[in-house]
């Protein structure tokens, strides 16, 4: 290896505060005597530990599909097709593997690939630390003359800590008992480490630094989150080789430059709207930019190394290049084809994650601090308080280790810093409970750096009390009994009463004991094996603690999820009808009927045993909140509607430029030059898709899917509904319209995605009136609520409208929710359960695991996203009996008399209260159901409800604010007494005077804020037709009939305004917007052309007076006539 002028040999240096003593091993002389770096020793290690880790994860595994992603990953593994962004191809095709083989359902295999990838990632670790800790022993004076048996046993139970550490971790051991793609991107990651330490210690063996540069680029294909670490592997290389290191540098300053240059120019937009992103890549440039100098400095030397630099760019691009798989992939049109890249630009719509929400980084300061506050709690959560702490002792004792470890450990370290600080500014993850869950798997491998040091810290605990143990007894003693101090405590401030909880704290009290016993029966000689012993059972402390929330076994909760939609249990509704159209709106209620239709329905009966007869292939699957992005409406319609879509050839389209696309007319010499490769491409794409086909995985009967004329109708249709809702203060919560410098109205926001969403699914409805319908409701879409009705776990949507729920209807959701419930929480709730009943239990339950009076099944407890998942079921439908009930349903649809108000009522109270139950920290519900209950008059029950939920997810802002207005509700109800008794005041007094405009406004204002509007809309009526009402008494009646939204009552109000004041243009500009909001569009044209007459005739006489010709040009209410030119002859009638 090559050392800067007047540096020691990395291998040459020994601790600082120690006495000299003979060189340390060198591994580079084994490696000339020996064919391997990694012993046998260090190989059983490995064996031993990752064979342990499997067995727990076959104990602990999930029997069949699961929630989350485990459904549309099971069918892209099946088929080896394309999974969600960014495709995980390499995933792909190795959890196809496991698909072949002839066991279990597909989603049990699948998720074998899971837990033998997370294994095989915990015995690299063990082998790392094996290999590791005898290295960093034999280069510490102090430890090196330890007998050679004993540091082999230190070792090995360092290494095997680490990995079951690791294995056992919450974040590794919920992904490796499910279909998931972690698992394998730590594999890969351990992969790139271990090889990179081979290279370090090995440095003539180039190959295993190329190597890990190529698994390196398979790490991009399996979570592109794992580029952060390259700055942290780049920065392990300079700490062993300043040349090399040097060289990357410059190449990242290169590419930095570069990216610079091209932002000038306009050829990179990413950064144009995201400031923060763009500071992280200006920081990170300019670090490699003064990283590349100050070794520049230290060496006298540039570009030495440019070889090796080029051929570990090659060997990651080549890892990287895998992602080609999914246009080949995708152009067999497999089941799960997310993003449609056959095509180039669904490709990079894929790659490049483009459904998902932009990267969006932290740029406070104090929520960054939040953040990685809430990391640390975590850690310190997933590997134990002590376990942390003694992963901190490499630091504690840096001075006695030897400059060569030091250097390994450097790269660690840089590796962990992008692992866990680049990638939190860059995630920048919410505070609140359902954003942690989602975002805390992508953590993961930073922890291996965590169990790396966990490791390292074992050896030199135990080594260094071997060697000096009168030196280090006492502070031994002193450090158990603090960590037996934090255990007591941990148990006195135990509020779980779960016989498992309290075991756990006793077994980390025992621990403790036994570490400090140890220490106190030997006062002369080390106790080094009983030590040992004490921390190889240190890892159970995290089994133990983890299990509660990992452990898998037996949870059927995904599977009935998915089946029950199709097939109901208990006989109470039929099953689907044949040919259905399913819309799926949550990601379980997209991917679990995903997994039913295209992997169980394709299983032989012996391996499907819960219902060997099933078998959905007929029923066609569609996303209710994806057909707002067009490679999803190329998806589907390349599923269901073949012969309507058309695909251009992929290398080509690849090649062409943009603006020989936008034109059209030509095609470059380079792109026709891979014609031969399309074709090769869609040739086998479409023998592969026949064979399919030929199978039934598609059904045969073709079904109309939106075009892209319809997505177009679709937004301009949203357009034109919002820019009137807006001029008349009608948005939406979430809705965010705004109006653009030039007069363009641009819409945003989840609230409008799902508006387009729900104007496509209408386009299906419509045009596929053969077909019946059903939903899996995600987010409410408006034109479904008069047709939904429900139809066991999900909604049926019916052809026509249904005018009201019989009888029979809610008998048979209640009669099948309570048998439902038996499965989950056990069926007792009924009407006269109370909200303190149900908080109560939840407490009991979910809190202080106190399962003494349950009735449920206990896995259900354990499993917090069935929790959400059933209960976002059951919120779905009370809120179908909501939403009947409130202002938003048709009158022609509410119930048509008291009784029938009061049984809706009743049944949507059962419901919610069924919701609240299964998940009291579901926002769904509880906003849903806080909601029912403060219009209701029982804020007191909806405050007890949104407080448990908050006890929950303390940091859920929204949760938080939901409790302070009902709050001020609670408060304000006091006033409502008030304002009641004002209006019986000021109805004797209208009674008496029923031309007292002020006495008649007031009491208007109060009917409203007591939701009296038809008694509000009486009184404007009766004004309005005294004949001779003044102008201030319309003008009155008219602002409250808009602030009602009552536009018809409007028009009249505005058509007798003109009347009193004819000559008044302003009054004819509102009626001739009215009529125009309205639909009367000639109407409206011809009262405006009445206001510009009058306009015009004012500014004659006056030109400071207001043009309304320009602000008729700007009014969102005319926009259905702007493009008329009738509209533009009436504002320039000189032209």
């Amino acid at each position: 290896m090559m050392q800067p002028k007047n540096q020691p040999s990395p291998s040459s240096q020994t601790e600082e505060s120690e006495p000299k003593a003979s060189a340390p091993e060198n591994p580079s002389s084994d490696a000339s005597q020996a064919s391997s770096f990694f012993t046998r020793a260090d190989w059983r290690t490995a064996l031993f530990t990752g064979l342990f880790v499997f067995m727990g994860y076959l104990l602990s595994m999930a029997p069949d599909v699961t929630l989350e992603d485990s459904g549309e990953l099971s069918v892209g593994s099946f088929y080896a097709g394309v999974p969600h962004p960014p495709g995980y191809p390499v995933w792909t095709l190795y959890s196809w593997l496991f698909t072949q083989l002839p066991i279990s359902n597909i989603a049990f295999r699948v998720a074998l690939s899971s837990a033998f990838a997370g294994a095989a990632a915990c015995a690299l670790l063990a082998l790392m630390v094996s290999r590791g800790t005898r290295l960093m022993m034999d280069g510490m004076a102090s430890v090196k003359g330890l007998d050679p048996g004993l540091k082999g046993w230190i070792s090995r139970v360092s290494a095997w800590v680490a990995g079951m550490l690791m294995g056992f971790n919450g974040f590794m051991w919920s992904q490796a008992v499910i279909v998931e793609v972690y698992t394998l991107s730590v594999l890969s990651l351990m992969g790139v480490l271990a090889c990179l330490m081979h290279w370090v210690y090995v440095q003539e063996r180039k190959r295993y630094l190329y190597l890990a540069f190529f698994l390196f680029g398979i790490c991009f294909n399996n979570h592109q989150t794992l580029i952060v670490a390259a700055m942290g592997i780049q920065v392990a290389i300079a700490a062993v080789n300043l040349r090399l290191g040097r060289d990357l540098f410059l190449g990242n300053s290169l590419v930095y430059i570069l990216g610079l240059m091209a932002k000038w120019y306009g050829m990179l937009t990413a950064f144009d709207e995201n400031i923060p992103l763009f500071v992280i890549y200006n920081a990170v440039g300019i670090s490699s930019l003064a990283a590349f100098a100050w070794a520049w400095s230290r060496t006298q030397e540039i570009m030495t190394e440019w070889k090796v630099v080029l051929w570990l760019g090659l060997a990651w691009l080549v890892g990287a290049s895998f992602y080609f798989y999914m246009p080949l992939a995708s152009s067999t049109n497999p089941p799960m084809n997310w993003g449609y890249p056959r095509t180039w630009d669904g490709f990079v719509h894929a790659f490049s994650r483009g459904q998902y929400e932009r990267a969006n980084p932290t740029s406070s300061v104090l929520r960054f601090i939040q953040q990685m506050a809430l990391y640390f709690k975590g850690l310190s959560s997933e590997f134990s308080a002590v376990m942390a702490f003694v992963g901190l002792l490499p630091l504690i004792v840096w001075k006695k280790i030897a400059r060569r470890e030091k250097a390994w450990l450097i790269g660690l370290g840089g590796i962990f810093f992008c692992l866990a600080v680049i990638l939190m500014i860059l995630l920048n993850p919410p505070p609140d409970r359902q954003s942690q869950d989602l975002n805390r798997v992508f953590f993961t491998s930073s922890h291996v750096v965590v169990a790396l040091f966990a490791g390292y810290g074992v050896a030199l605990l135990a080594g260094l009390l071997s060697a000096q143990y009168q030196r280090y007894r006492m502070v031994a003693i002193c450090a158990g009994s603090v960590a037996l101090a934090f255990a007591l405590f941990g148990k006195l401030a135990l509020e779980r009463v779960h016989p498992l909880d309290q075991f756990t704290a006793w077994y980390g009290i025992a621990l403790t004991l036994a570490f400090l016993i140890v220490f106190g029966r030997s006062r002369d000689r080390a106790p080094t094996y009983a030590i040992l012993a004490v921390l190889s059972l240190a890892p159970f402390y995290s089994v133990l603690s983890h299990w509660w929330e990992n452990e898998q076994r037996g949870h059927l909760f995904g599977y009935w999820f998915g089946h029950d939609m199709f097939t109901p249990p208990f006989e109470v509704y039929p099953e689907m009808d044949e040919g259905a159209i399913l819309f799926g709106g949550t990601d379980p209620g997209r991917f679990n009927p995903t997994y039913m239709i295209f992997c169980e329905s394709f299983l032989p009966s012996s391996k499907k045993p819960r219902d060997p007869d099933f078998d959905r292939r007929d029923v066609y699957l569609i996303t209710q909140n994806a057909l707002a992005d067009g490679t999803y409406l190329d998806y589907i319609r390349a599923h269901y509607f073949r012969s309507a879509q058309q695909d251009p050839p992929f290398f080509q389209e690849m090649l062409r430029s943009t603006s020989e696309k936008e034109l059209n007319l030509t095609t470059n010499s380079l792109a026709r030059a891979t014609r031969p490769l399309d074709q090769a491409m869609m040739r086998m794409g479409a023998y592969v898709e026949d064979k399919r086909r030929a199978k039934g995985v598609y059904p045969r009967k073709e079904i109309y899917t939106p075009s892209l004329a319809d997505s177009d109708q679709a937004y301009m249709e949203y357009m034109a509904d919002a820019a009137v809702r807006r001029a008349n203060n009608q948005l939406r919560p979430g809705e965010i319209v705004t109006e653009t410098p030039d007069g363009r109205i641009a819409v945003q926001g989840q609230a409008a995605v799902m508006a387009i969403n729900g104007l496509l699914t209408k386009v299906i409805f419509d045009k596929n009136p053969d077909h019946s319908f059903y939903i899996e409701e995600s987010m409410p879409l408006e034109w479904m609520y008069p047709h939904l009705s429900p139809f066991g776990i999900i909604l049926k949507i019916n052809r026509e409208a249904v005018t009201g729920f019989s009888e029979e209807d809610l008998r048979k959701d209640r009669l099948f929710w309570s048998q439902y419930m038996e499965r989950l929480i056990g069926n007792w709730i009924d009407d006269e359960t109370s909200i303190e009943e149900i908080m109560s239990f939840v407490t009991d339950t979910y809190q202080s695991g106190d399962l003494t009076a349950f009735k449920g099944d206990a896995k259900f407890v354990r499993d917090d996203w069935a929790q959400k998942a059933f209960s976002k079921l059951r919120s779905a439908i009370a809120g179908v009996y909501a939403w009947r009930l409130s202002p938003q349903c048709p009158e022609h649809l509410r119930p048509q008399s008291v009784e029938e108000e009061n049984r809706l009522l009743r049944e949507a109270d059962y419901a919610f209260k069924q919701a609240v139950a299964l998940c009291p920290y579901s926002p769904e519900a509880v906003y849903r159901y806080s909601n029912l209950l403060a219009t209701t008059q029982r804020v007191d029950d909806a405050i007890l409800i949104t407080q448990k939920c908050f006890e929950f997810d303390y940091e859920n802002e929204g949760v938080r604010q939901l409790l302070e207005q009902l709050h001020m509700l609670k408060q304000g109800q006091t006033k409502l007494t008030e304002i009641q008794d004002a209006i019986q005041s000021l109805e004797q007094q209208f009674a008496g005077n029923r031309t007292n405009l002020d006495v008649a406004y007031k009491l208007m204002s109060n009917y409203v804020l007591t939701t009296r509007t038809n008694d509000a809309i009486a009184i404007m009526d009766e004004l309005l037709a005294d004949p001779n009402a003044p102008a201030e008494t319309i003008l009155t009646v008219a602002s409250a009939y808009n602030d009602l939204n009552e536009l018809e009552r409007l028009e009249n109000a505005l058509v007798r305004l003109v009347e009193v004041l004819p000559e008044n243009p302003e009054a004819w500009f509102d009626l001739a917007a009215t009529q125009a909001i309205m639909g009367k569009h000639q109407l409206a044209l011809q009262t405006l052309g009445r206001t510009m007459e009058l306009s015009r005739a004012r500014r004659e006489k006056n030109p400071k007076a207001a043009d309304l010709a320009r602000k008729a040009r700007a009014d969102v209410r005319l926009n259905a006539l702007k493009a008329m030119p009738d509209f533009q002859r009436i504002l320039n009638p000189q032209n």
